[in-house]
């Protein structure tokens, strides 16, 4: 009877404490999140972002400068007529060709018919044996200098010359291992993380549309740009040309009027000389045309590119924003779920 009692007490006692021992595990789970946890995460809001402009497109013009040795020889031929005297500018034109082409050069220089020039103002070229004479005179630094000087324009550091990532969205994986919920709580808060998800979805649509409107705006712009400034183009280096054989040919006549008074040689050096510079300078401008009408293109793809980069840009700034949202919102999302659980062991 004794052995009896003893064991019927062992038992009391083993039932006591595992009845103790559980007193918090039989507590039911929470049927809603952690309010603090609640107010937290519809707290959670995308940055705003500082849309950048594109940078803007570097150009050099291209420019033109006519030469003062040239205009000097012009006004000493003009001179000529009045006073009879052959200016020393005259002069030195005429040594300088003599130096830099040979006799049959300089008389292949002045069988350039009419015809050949009036095809030439129209953009196209001598013939080859004249074409390298040309050539040649060009290469010549003394008889350069009076030609047209023409530089050549740049875009974005670049001489033109005629002839010539968007960031992933980062999903926070659904890790509940361990965790023993109610369905209902989990439900909750598993629809204030839907809630905050949808608001930060729709502020990065709407910041993503600013940025796709931005763009359209700033590609909007180049087409006209371009069209304008090819438009101008004929007219500016029609007047340009014109002004060139208004200047050959004054100076022709004047030297035909003055030929009876000067040195047979002079006059022909000086007629080389008069050809050779519209040849030079006509060539000149049709190269410089031809340029500008490249770079016209070229600014408006410099300044696509500048868009599209300032469009990424910005795309992936609010990508990054979206993205360092959405993980804060996966981070509150699952303390949320943990606020569901009745952890046990006295906790």
């Amino acid at each position: 009877m004794k052995k009896n009692t003893i064991t019927l007490l062992a038992y009391g006692l083993a039932l006591m404490f595992m009845t103790t021992n559980c007193k918090d595990d039989e507590k039911p789970d929470p049927l809603a999140p952690s309010t603090d946890l609640v107010d937290a995460i519809n707290k959670i809001e995308l940055a705003d972002v500082s849309l950048v402009a594109p940078q803007p497109v570097v150009v050099v013009e291209s420019k033109i400068e006519t030469s003062a040795q040239a205009a000097a020889v012009n006004n000493g031929i003009r001179d000529m007529v009045t006073t009879g005297v052959v200016p020393e500018s005259v002069r030195t034109a005429g040594s300088v060709i003599s130096t830099a082409l040979s006799a049959e050069e300089r008389n292949a220089i002045r069988s350039v018919t009419p015809e050949m020039l009036a095809a030439l103002e129209k953009g196209g070229e001598l013939p080859a044996n004249l074409k390298a004479i040309q050539t040649k005179a060009a290469a010549n630094a003394s008889l350069s200098a009076y030609f047209t000087k023409v530089t050549y324009p740049t875009v974005q550091g670049v001489v033109i010359k005629g002839q010539r990532t968007n960031g992933g969205s980062s999903e926070t994986a659904d890790s509940y291992e361990g965790v023993l919920v109610s369905d209902v709580c989990l439900e909750a808060a598993e629809a204030e993380y839907q809630k905050v998800k949808a608001k930060l979805d729709a502020s990065r649509d709407t910041q993503l549309t600013a940025v796709a409107t931005q763009f359209a705006s700033d590609i909007a712009l180049l087409p006209p740009a371009e069209a304008s400034c090819l438009s101008a183009l004929p007219t500016k280096y029609d007047a340009l040309r014109a002004s060139e054989r208004e200047t050959f040919n004054n100076a022709n006549s004047l030297l035909d009027q003055n030929q009876g008074s000067m040195d047979p040689e002079l006059y022909a050096q000086l007629k080389t000389q008069v050809y050779i510079t519209y040849i030079e300078n006509i060539t000149s401008l049709n190269s410089l045309q031809e340029a500008d009408t490249l770079a016209c293109t070229a600014k408006t793809t410099a300044g696509t590119a500048s868009a599209e980069a300032a469009r990424d840009a910005n795309t992936l700034a609010v990508q990054t924003a979206y993205n360092a949202a959405l993980t804060s919102a996966g981070a509150a999302r699952a303390a949320l779920a943990q606020s569901c659980h009745n952890q046990g062991g006295g906790q």
